[in-house]
């Protein structure tokens, strides 16, 4: 505890000023995608951690947002991310040929914070050495255990108030000891359903969930019962 601490106290952050908005410096701050919003708006407004001059930071924070950035450049039916990557590519190009930290490290002391489900294989990419906090923490698409972060996908729905709905009974009193459903990403998902699916009373695993009635009010009344 000690040296974290010690580390939260000297820790300084870079963030760069580059980069238009609505991609960069916009936060977006309700939806399932706003974890990333959120993070960008306590980190830009933070005295503590951040720094005005570069050569006194520890870490380079890159302040784009995966869900404006797929709403913005995404061709609709073109299956295709390219023009996204090359995007990214063109920013990291941009810093690079600006300031001498990127080439430094080749990004490993530079982050990104990102929610949208196809930022793992974009930011892979093109920013393939950098710490990565991702919501879609799947190995499959690039996340890389040991160096990204996994990242609590949360739904915001009011910004002026955005921990209403959120939360639940206390830890004493949840009864359920697990809970999972979803769509089934990935290799992991399927064995999971495969071996703890209706097998255990105090497991409750589950494949896709629809979004909408009934099902959708039992999923968030699973989620604030279950320790896990």
């Amino acid at each position: 505890k000690r040296s974290y601490d010690l580390m939260e106290n000297m820790l300084k952050v870079y963030i760069y000023k580059e980069g238009e908005k609505p991609i960069f410096h916009q936060p977006e701050l309700t939806g399932i995608y706003s974890s990333e919003g959120w993070f960008m708006k306590h980190m830009e407004a933070s005295k503590r951690f951040i720094v005005e001059d570069p050569r006194k930071a520890h870490l380079f924070y890159i302040p784009f947002s995966s869900h404006i950035l797929q709403f913005q450049l995404y061709v609709p039916d073109s299956h295709s991310h390219t023009n996204l990557i090359d995007y990214l590519k063109q920013y990291v190009g941009t810093i690079a040929a600006k300031y001498p930290f990127w080439n430094r490290t080749c990004g490993a002391d530079h982050f990104v914070v990102a929610c949208h489900d196809w930022a793992t294989h974009e930011t892979g990419q093109a920013m393939g050495a950098s710490i990565r906090a991702l919501c879609n923490a799947d190995v499959t698409e690039d996340f890389e255990i040991g160096k990204d972060v996994s990242l609590p996908e949360t739904y915001v729905r009011n910004r002026q108030d955005p921990v209403r709905g959120v939360g639940g009974r206390p830890l004493k009193k949840r009864p359920i000891l697990a809970f999972f459903a979803g769509q089934m990403h990935g290799y992991l998902r399927p064995i999971l359903l495969q071996h703890w699916g209706n097998k255990d009373p105090d497991m409750k695993v589950f494949g896709p969930v629809p979004h909408t009635g009934k099902k959708k009010a039992a999923y968030e009344q699973y989620m604030k019962s279950s320790k896990y």
